[in-house]
């Protein structure tokens, strides 16, 4: 037998924290020697912070990260390590992982599958490493395989594991027997669940050992590294990490033995035939007789989707509780991240509406406030969060100042009530003078003023406290722009701007359910309102937020015709007229179509789900464009 001790890390990095970062892979380094581990494996770019964007281009970022390698390698003594760094090789940008074993750097692979899609916009200032070959200070820079004396190790980059051409294949070919795979993966609900599957079948399709290891928290300011790590062999899952820890690094460890890797790989005739395989461009195949298409039935195709979207699909209870625990957990790590990392506040602030955004905001930014310090100051977190409540009389009612003032009490946190009668009467009078008259003032504009006097109200208190603002709009509001400019869409940071409204009333509920917050009720009892105007609603304003939703999911995510999304929604609402249906998706075709520019002055906000309508990293959407056909195409649109 070969037993190996193989080690994969989790680390909290943040960028361009060059002694932080050291610092914390020294002490995951350290524990891992502590438990005799042989190889580690560390995050993508943690020497330097994976979130780098344009600050990669500053010559002292790959300075740095080299002077960095090097003072992380005296603590390499009696262990095999791969860490990720910046590398400027030929006046190119790689990003590499260098292997250190027992003090030495012996070489750097580079990755060579760079994401451009979703919030990656890596070839912007990466160079895909497929061909990179040379001496970088003075150690090889290449395809390399490191023959160990525990047996041959070689590795990866995050996309270079998802991507359908893999370096792994051909490096695998030339006998390592273990893959690492240094990643930043960005967190979504059970994500993990799919990494722990491709890490399986990548140790099966090699034959090999795949060790994968991610960051931890966020490095910068929006995407949540859940701190996953997985070890697999052919057979089977060795080591699955617990993600989501709020601890500085997490280390997983397993032991495979490698003999067995070898007699897997002597045993398969396909395994023998790769090794004298050279990999050759594809040949494109075409049928010798054209046919025309016929598409499968839409019905078909709906009955078989989830039955809620942006949610986990299995009927199973404890996946779906998992997948709420994963959600509300990313928030959490997330917004504790980013106020420690800004080091900029003194506190959250947050206005209470009443409704179900900001109860949502409150519960995760009160479970982040326990969490600071690594949960060192949980007693004080009372101090951190401070609430306010800002009704106007005409429209304010009895039951949402009573759903938010119970909840902050509950929670421990601090509450306070301030009118803004006087504000929105002087804010009125205003608007008439520009106007011509009280007359002239719409009923939009009526109930805007009233959200730009809490938001103006917000800002300033912002400042007086040094506290970050939280905004609590939510996916729905932002794809049909049913927030106010200049008013509750400004802020800080906007916690829950990734989440759908129908996901956050499950959400709420499931909380109720599992902490027993029962002022939680007296929020979900209250039909959704922003209450600017007499007995609003926001889904007589808009539509019913699940049919808004799986739109969005539709249109946004799967990229439908709007056409398309009707037909889709015919059959999962069959109790429905076709025509309301059919009018609902025309006016979410048109508010989505115009209301980008408002999507374009959203504030920093967490990215937890796959779809993402942030225009600076998630959704390019144009600002002006022609929707005429879209919706030619949805009036004439038939079952059919």
């Amino acid at each position: 037998m070969r037993l190996v001790k193989i080690g994969v890390g989790a680390v909290s990095v943040k960028v361009a924290d060059f002694a932080g970062n050291v610092e914390r892979l020294r002490s995951v380094i350290e524990q891992a020697k502590s438990e005799n581990v042989h190889l580690l494996v560390t995050p993508e770019l943690a020497l330097s912070g994976y979130s780098l964007k344009d600050r990669v281009w500053w010559s002292d970022i790959a300075r740095r990260s080299w002077e960095s390698l090097e003072k992380l390698a005296e603590c390499c003594q009696g262990i095999s390590v791969f860490v990720g760094l910046p590398v400027h090789l030929n006046s190119m940008m790689y990003n590499g992982a260098a292997f250190i074993h027992d003090g030495e750097i012996l070489g750097i692979i580079t990755k060579q599958n760079l994401p451009q899609y979703n919030v990656f916009y890596e070839g912007r200032n990466w160079t895909p490493g497929g061909d990179v070959d040379g001496i970088y200070n003075g150690v090889e820079v290449g395809s390399c395989n490191f023959h160990m004396p525990y047996g041959i190790v070689s590795g990866e980059i995050c996309e270079d594991l998802w991507a359908p051409y893999s370096p792994a294949q051909a490096r695998a070919a030339e006998g390592a027997e273990i893959i690492c795979n240094l990643s930043a993966s960005p967190f979504t609900p059970m994500k993990n669940e799919h990494r722990k599957r491709l890490v399986n079948a990548a140790a099966g399709r090699y034959t090999c050992v795949y060790a994968f290891s991610n960051l931890l928290g966020l490095d910068n300011s929006r995407l949540v590294f859940d701190g996953s790590g997985i070890i697999a062999t052919s057979e089977t899952i060795v080591t699955d990490m617990p993600i989501l820890s709020q601890e500085p690094f997490t280390l997983g460890t397993g032991i495979v033995d490698l003999d067995e890797v070898s007699r897997l790989r002597g045993e398969n005739s396909g395994w023998r035939e790769l090794k004298d395989h050279t990999f050759d461009e594809t040949i494109s195949i075409y049928p010798s007789e054209e046919k025309a298409f016929t598409q499968a039935s839409v019905k078909e195709f709906a009955d078989q989707m989830p039955k809620t979207f942006f949610s986990e699909p299995a009927p199973a209870k404890e996946t779906t509780n998992q997948y709420y625990d994963e959600l509300f957990d990313a928030m959490v790590l997330g917004l504790r991240d980013y106020y420690e990392k800004v080091g900029a506040f003194k506190t959250f602030l947050i206005a209470l509406s009443g409704g179900r955004d900001s109860a949502l905001t409150l519960l995760v930014a009160t479970r982040a406030a326990q969490a600071m310090n690594f949960g060192k100051d949980k007693d004080s977190f009372g101090e951190r969060v401070k609430t306010v409540y800002l009704p106007n009389k005409a429209y304010s009612t009895d039951a949402t100042e009573n759903a938010a003032r119970t909840l902050a009490e509950e929670l421990g946190v601090q509450f306070q009530v301030v009118s803004i009668d006087e504000e929105v009467e002087i804010a009125l009078k205003k608007a008439a003078e520009l106007a011509g008259g009280e007359e002239n003032v719409t009923a939009l504009a009526r109930q805007n003023l009233q959200a730009r006097v809490r938001g103006a109200m917000m800002l300033n208190w912002g400042n007086n406290e040094g506290g970050l603002l939280l905004v609590t709009s939510n996916l729905s509001e932002s794809a049909v722009g049913y927030t106010t400019t200049g008013g509750d869409n400004q802020g800080g940071y906007a916690p829950i701007a990734n989440l759908p409204k129908s996901l956050i009333s499950r959400l709420l509920a499931y909380i109720v359910e599992r902490d027993g917050i029962q002022s939680i009720q007296n929020v979900l009892d209250i039909p959704p309102s922003a209450e600017l105007a007499p007995d609003q609603e926001d889904e007589t304003d808009l539509m019913p937020y699940d049919v808004l939703d799986d739109l969005l999911y539709l249109f946004a995510h799967k990229r439908m015709s709007l056409a398309d999304c009707w037909r889709v929604l015919c059959h999962r609402y069959p109790e429905t007229d076709g025509e309301q249906l059919r009018d609902w998706t025309r006016r979410f075709g048109t508010l989505f179509f115009t209301n980008q520019w408002k999507r374009e002055q959203l504030p920093v906000a967490m990215r937890v789900l796959d779809l993402d309508l942030d225009p600076k990293t998630g959704f390019r959407f144009p600002v002006t464009q022609s929707m005429d056909d879209d919706l030619a195409e949805l009036d004439s649109a038939t079952l059919g």
